[in-house]
Order: structure tokens, then sequence, then C-alpha cells
């Protein structure tokens, strides 16, 4: 890999975590995340599309890389990062059931079909197949905003109601996330 970068919002992601987790779930959060990005890597490899670098932001790791020739080759791409949680998952919850449970959250929470999310990219990649990359994106942005608008609706609702507001916190972080994927500024 060529290029490494670390953005602000990693940092921050960072810190919450460090404020919320014990050590041994920081430990299990970053093998669920390295397991993660090495299907993501291993895919990229048998499909033959090289890997620029990678990126540290507030969704997580990110593998810099360009699309891939075909949808299908962008859908596996996108997948193969879930897959492999659902493995580890599969592999570890008898044995180390803290590691297999953030594994299947991870994974579970990749499959919204958000972007930045792979979710988000596994339905673009079909999308683009028949309908082109314009409308491909415009479908998508729609989806995610609106996923992410509902969501912090049922966030909000929940604190309201007295539940806490940490499904309202992660909708907003959602929200965010979507909106950058799309260039809107979030000031």
């Amino acid at each position: 890999m060529k290029q490494f970068d670390l953005q602000p919002g990693a940092v921050l992601l960072l810190g919450v975590f460090l404020f919320v987790l014990q050590p041994e779930e920081m430990l299990v959060l970053f093998l669920a995340a390295s397991v993660h990005e090495l299907g993501h890597l291993l895919m990229l490899w048998m499909l033959d599309i090289p890997v620029s670098g990678l990126t540290l932001a507030m969704t997580g790791p990110v593998l810099n890389c360009e699309h891939a020739a075909f949808w299908h080759e962008d859908l596996l791409a996108a997948l193969s990062g879930p897959a492999a949680g659902f493995l580890l998952w599969g592999c570890t919850s008898s044995v180390w059931p803290l590691l297999g449970e953030i594994s299947l959250f991870l994974s579970l929470l990749n499959l919204l079909p958000i972007l930045p999310l792979d979710g988000g990219r596994a339905l673009s990649a079909v999308l683009r197949h028949p309908l082109g990359e314009t409308v491909s994106d415009r479908i998508c942005a729609a989806l995610s905003l609106l996923l992410c608008g509902v969501m912090l609706s049922g966030g909000i609702l929940a604190a309201a109601s007295g539940y806490g507001i940490t499904f309202a916190v992660f909708a907003g972080w959602m929200a965010v996330l979507a909106c950058q994927a799309h260039g809107i500024v979030v000031k």
C-alpha cells in the first residue's frame, strides 16, 4: 500500500471508543475490524484490483481502490468484509463469545444499505448494472438519507420515551456519514 491517511473523524471515533469500552472490548473490536478489512483485501487481491492506501475515517478503516471493471466485482468486494465477519462469528462465538458478538454486530451494521457502508456500496453496485452510475448514485443517496432520517426520528422518540440517547446518537452519526458520502458538508 502506498498511502495512509488519518482523518479527524477517526480520532474522534477512537476517543469515543476509549471512553466507553474496556481494554478487552477495544482489543476485540480491533480484531473484528481487522478480519473485516482482511476479507475485503483478500477479495480485492483475488479480483486483481490494486489497493492504493488505507484511510482511517469516522467509519473506521477504509481501503482505497478504484471501482472494479464489472459491477459484480464491486458487489463481491463490498460483501467480502461482512462475509469475513460472519465467518469469524461462526468460528469464535463458542470459544470467545465477545469476539463473535462484536464481529456479528459489525457485519450486520456494515450491511445497512447506507453509503459509505458495505451494504450501501453493494446496493450501488447492483443498481449501477441496469441503471447506470448517475441514477444509481441518486437512488443510493436518497435511500441513505431516508434511512438515516427514519433511524434518527426513532432514536429521538426512544430518547423522549426514556430509553436513553444511544440510538439517537448512533443514527446522527450514520446521518453525518451518509451526508459526507454524498458530498453534503455537515458543520
